[in-house]
């Protein structure tokens, strides 16, 4: 085990994306010094981890050796390693049976169905015949998955209208295992996060609501406006959830709030986007507990700073804009919290997030956007 790791807490945290530069810096703040399997040099945590170690995911073994407990920033990971990994002794948090409920959508589908959840009517794609099939009793629009996560930056979901269109993403895609699911009329994108130690002891933080642009997370509000009654049904759903799956550290648990009522889009067993807003919007961020989590530790608390908290992503540009060029301007927005993940400029690459904290969600979001906006280079 390496020495300059606490005797403790010997953390290994597989990815070093924003996601893993977030939770390293919530390691440091509890005199933790996680060690960070990165894939290139430029990643986001690894700008922030000097003795990051980089290999191909097939060296995990070796990278696990000097670690007492692994956990996931990302899927982008074999499945059947991780397993065999958990086999020989070595300690993942969450576990593998979580994990691959977490990394496959349609295995992730099968088991909520079985368990009574709330899901979208769902097909795995093995072929034309499949989608027609489909097709042929649910009618279009149809919602297209990619089945498991790639390429970071890369295109996993495809609202399609016709056949030409599907038989194209299909076509495009075919390196690929593809899902349709039916499309489904959303009036609020919700996400609750539970954080569970191995114990089974859990916290939920407040209902948010998520608003895509483009396909991106584009703002994030907490608490989502969506009454008591429903706040109460999504958090008892979600922690359910995470006691069934066994979860441990962070559980995203996605949800599309329709007329009929709430059906669960996704779960991710990681640090989620939408808690971004935990930071300052929480006593423990999710990055923080996560960590207590995974480390079986005593969790912080989650309840809300603030009567209302937003946070907005930033976004590269056509342009190539550097929101580090723009920093001054966005500080002078007073009461904003500006996280810049050090990344190179680029369209659609997630660069940072800003959040602001007020008494309606109206103000919070007004400000979290004038300094989005100056990051910009735009007139806020």
């Amino acid at each position: 085990m390496s020495s300059d790791l606490p005797v403790l807490y010997p953390l290994g945290i597989i990815g070093a994306g924003q996601i893993a530069r977030m939770t390293h810096l919530a390691c440091l703040k509890l005199g933790i010094t996680p060690r960070l399997m990165a894939e290139a040099g430029d990643d986001s945590a690894a700008l922030v981890a000097p003795d990051a170690v980089y290999g191909h995911p097939d060296a995990l073994s070796a990278f696990a050796e000097s670690c007492g407990v692994l956990t996931l920033e990302h899927e982008r990971i074999d499945i059947g390693l991780l397993e065999r990994l958990e086999e020989s002794g070595v300690i993942i948090r969450p576990g593998t049976t979580t994990l691959r409920a977490s990394f496959d959508k349609i295995h992730q589908r099968r088991v909520l169905l079985n368990r009574s959840y709330p899901v979208p009517v769902f097909a795995e794609l093995r072929g034309p015949d499949d989608l027609m099939d489909f097709t042929g009793v649910f009618d279009w629009p149809v919602v297209i998955k990619a089945a498991r996560a790639s390429r970071r930056e890369e295109r996993s979901v495809w609202i399609v209208e016709t056949q030409e269109q599907a038989m194209r993403v299909m076509s495009e895609q075919s390196h690929r295992q593809l899902m349709a699911e039916s499309f489904q009329h959303i009036v609020k994108e919700l996400v609750v996060l539970v954080v569970r130690r191995p114990g089974g002891h859990a916290r939920c933080y407040p209902v948010t609501e998520i608003l895509h642009t483009d396909g991106a997370v584009r703002e994030v509000r907490s608490p989502a406006e969506i009454g008591p009654k429903i706040a109460a049904e999504a958090k008892d759903l979600a922690m359910r959830l995470a006691d069934e799956l066994d979860a441990v550290g962070v559980l995203a648990v996605e949800l599309f709030l329709t007329n009929e009522g709430l059906i669960i889009n996704e779960v991710a067993a990681r640090p989620h986007n939408a808690g971004h807003v935990t930071i300052e919007g929480s006593p423990t961020s999710q990055f923080e507990n996560h960590v207590r989590g995974v480390l079986d530790l005593p969790l912080g608390p989650t309840w809300a700073n603030a009567p209302a908290t937003v946070t907005v992503n930033v976004i590269g540009n056509y342009e190539g804009t550097d929101p580090a060029d723009h920093l001054a301007d966005a500080l002078a927005v007073e009461g904003v919290h500006v996280h810049l993940y050090g990344k190179s400029p680029g369209r659609g690459v997630k660069l940072g997030h800003v959040t602001a904290m007020g008494d309606d969600i109206e103000q919070a979001r007004d400000m979290a956007r004038r300094a989005e906006a100056a990051l910009m280079g735009k007139r806020p």
